[in-house]
């Protein structure tokens, strides 16, 4: 018997939905990969491109009623497809409601999710279908009608983009629509209980649609209840309850520290840091101080944490020094002297004789206080008593003149 085949295009209109507003906190890495796996099995089975599937090739595969148990189907039967409208219609309908689970519980999960139902449905019909008349199923539609059935409880009022197709006088019209998950997974299995009331036969897509949205149903349930889930209270029965209270800032607040988006701020942070560490190394290595210390300064802004490492911090002294940049050099001496231990007191004393050339002969005794002369190395006792004994003079000499030193 030909197999029933479901989703395909209907002659007057179709809806194809593409895009969601549900928050996707993981890329759709399965959901591409299942939509990829059905179009290679698609090609394998079929005559050609838009053609029927080969149905004495893939029968094996099909999902069999009323033959038996067949466990090896309960798989396979999920990513065949009848024709090319079949495929089609079914991965524009996966893609949506795969972004929106896959979205919130990422790659792994979906994986065991998608499979899983899968799975239940195949052993379901099959056991229960045991006595049938027999027939045989396939496709991913009842795998999707479970996505459906969970974006549902999850996501109740967050949208579904889609364009309608229709035809007027052999015009085709095209409409974009924004639907609700709540309202358009409604209509869908009211649609399918609809159709199935009027048949005249036992079983029909329409029921195998159905019972892919209840184990869909149940699934989520259970992993909303067991926190295998976060929903941020907008899942159904938040939702109904009116627990989705929340303002835009408290949900913004949970939002920017829900692990997830904690790592990716950190991910983001550290790859900031060291495209900045980088550039400060190219342009010491460049001989060219100043950018350097500009990102330095800048970097020092922005990340409260970091400090340069002392070896790049020593020579873009040197180089500013060089280079007589005395303003941006004496600032970073004081960020030296602050923040490291090694060579601590060589720097001390550039920075005093830096001082000196800005005329600073009393800062420049402050930090010379910092200093001690027993632990010092005599060619440095000798260079600080020098420059005491200079600041001093200056010091006397800018008294005499009536200068006064503000900045010590």
């Amino acid at each position: 018997m030909r197999p029933p085949v479901y989703g395909r295009i209907p002659p007057m209109f179709f809806y194809l939905p593409y895009g969601t507003d549900a928050p996707i906190y993981y890329r759709p890495i399965v959901t591409v990969a299942m939509i990829v796996i059905c179009y290679i099995v698609y090609a394998m089975t079929a005559a050609g491109p838009f053609s029927s599937i080969d149905h004495e090739f893939a029968e094996p595969y099909m999902l069999a009623i009323g033959d038996g148990l067949h466990p090896v189907q309960w798989l396979t039967s999920n990513f065949l497809h009848a024709g090319f409208g079949h495929f089609f219609i079914n991965m524009s309908f996966l893609w949506v409601f795969g972004l929106v689970i896959e979205g919130k519980i990422g790659p792994l999960k979906m994986l065991a999710v998608y499979l899983g139902i899968g799975i239940m449905y195949g052993a379901t019909v099959q056991i229960l279908m045991l006595h049938h008349e027999p027939t045989h199923s396939l496709g991913a539609s009842s795998v999707i009608f479970g996505l459906a059935a969970m974006s549902l409880i999850w996501a109740p009022r967050n949208e579904i983009y889609a364009v309608l197709g229709f035809w007027v006088l052999l015009i085709a019209k095209f409409k974009h629509l924004e639907t609700k998950i709540s309202t358009m997974v409604c209509i869908a299995v009211a649609l399918q209980v609809i159709v199935l009331h009027f048949l005249d036969y036992s079983l029909s897509s329409q029921l195998l649609h159905l019972t892919g949205a209840l184990i869909g149903l149940v699934v989520g349930i259970v992993m909303l209840k067991t926190n295998l889930v976060d929903c941020e209270n907008w899942d159904i029965f938040s939702v109904v309850t009116g627990k989705n209270t929340l303002s835009d800032e408290e949900r913004a607040e949970i939002e920017a520290n829900k692990p997830e988006a904690v790592k990716r701020r950190q991910a983001l942070r550290q790859k900031r840091q060291n495209l900045l560490s980088e550039e400060i190394e190219w342009a010491i290595k460049s001989k060219t101080p100043l950018p350097a210390f500009i990102i330095a300064q800048r970097k020092e802004r922005e990340f409260a944490e970091w400090t340069l490492p002392q070896e790049l911090h020593l020579k873009m002294i040197q180089l500013l020094l060089g280079g007589k940049h005395w303003t941006e050099a004496i600032t970073s001496m004081y960020q030296y002297v602050e923040r490291h231990q090694e060579k601590v007191s060589f720097v001390r004393v550039m920075l005093a004789q830096a001082l000196l050339t800005q005329n600073k002969p009393q800062a420049a005794a402050k930090v010379l206080e910092g200093i001690s002369l027993q632990e010092s190395e005599t060619t440095q006792q000798s260079a600080i008593l020098k420059i005491r004994a200079k600041a001093d003079a200056m010091h006397q000499k800018n008294l005499d003149e009536g200068i006064y030193e503000l900045d010590k």
